[in-house]
């Protein structure tokens, strides 16, 4: 009887144990990794999800991961397993794991879906496609010859051609007097961004306001100073989202700017502010 008794305690002892030991062995999560251009970044684990709340509006709490357009972006996730990544629910195809950043500016959020024999994980990746601007030579010139704005020298000349009133596409031309060449300044705006003003800043500079072509919010955009030899864009003016610049001027030592400020969510209802900026306040921007 003791025999007997000592046998089945010894049997729930050890599968106690084992019982034990399946629960701390439980499979874990593997880690993932995704390299774009040469930099390489931790995958976010999706474990909580983000049921109730759009994707788009969770994503924007998690940090992005700034790019310039048409990278290779690769993913490495541990003990290879079948990946598939979704942009805005579409498939995205993969060549050895691999697939192009997007060509137009914006925010896009990717949720990659990784499955092993035994369990499968949700990841996301954040990605910022910022501006990029390039310089196309064209042998025509611009139909309307009157909207040349000269530069402060009078070497150069610059202008937004194409934009109406109304969800039209602008692009800026710059004519070097000196060559007698014509440039076409493109960037990655795809089909919802355009610049709406312009004006010299120096001779080698001008300020733009960019913003979207399409939908309600078309009357301004963000303030941006684009070197026209480097092409490099920098921020002057990011206003909220209810919040867009439509008119600018320089004069002096003094930027003025006129700010149209939406009231209601819809941005159907709202006014308009002037305000002013001192040029040392660009300048500090520029040399940051």
């Amino acid at each position: 009887m003791k025999k007997t008794l000592l046998m089945v305690l010894m049997t729930l002892i050890l599968s106690g144990c084992f019982g034990m030991g399946n629960s701390e062995t439980e499979e874990s999560i593997d880690e993932g990794t995704i390299t774009i251009g040469k930099t390489k970044h931790e995958l976010i684990l999706n474990e909580e999800g983000y049921e109730g709340i759009p994707l788009f509006e969770y994503a924007q709490q998690l940090p992005s991961i700034v790019t310039r357009p048409n990278e290779t972006a690769t993913i490495h996730i541990d003990n290879d397993p079948n990946i598939a990544v979704y942009l805005r629910d579409e498939y995205v195809p993969l060549k050895l794991n691999s697939f192009s950043t997007p060509y137009e500016m914006g925010l896009y959020v990717y949720n990659i879906e990784a499955k092993w024999p035994t369990k499968k994980a949700n990841f996301l990746v954040v990605i910022e496609v910022q501006h990029e601007f390039k310089r196309v030579q064209r042998d025509k010139e611009p139909d309307d010859s009157n909207a040349w704005i000269p530069s402060p020298n009078g070497e150069k000349q610059v202008m937004i051609e194409g934009l109406g009133e109304f969800e039209a596409q602008g692009t800026i031309v710059l004519k070097e007097l000196n060559s007698n060449t014509i440039d076409n300044i493109d960037f990655n705006h795809g089909l919802q961004w355009t610049a709406k003003e312009i004006a010299w800043y120096d001779n080698d500079s001008i300020l733009t306001t960019i913003g979207p072509v399409h939908g309600t919010v078309t009357r301004g955009g963000n303030l941006y100073h684009l070197n026209l030899t480097t092409l490099e864009l920098t921020p002057i003016l990011e206003l909220p989202v209810k919040e867009e610049v439509t008119y600018f001027s320089l004069e002096g030592n003094l930027l003025t700017y006129e700010v149209h400020i939406y009231e209601d969510d819809e941005m159907n209802k709202g006014y308009l502010e002037t305000r002013t900026l001192d040029l040392s306040t660009i300048e500090k921007q520029l040399s940051d």
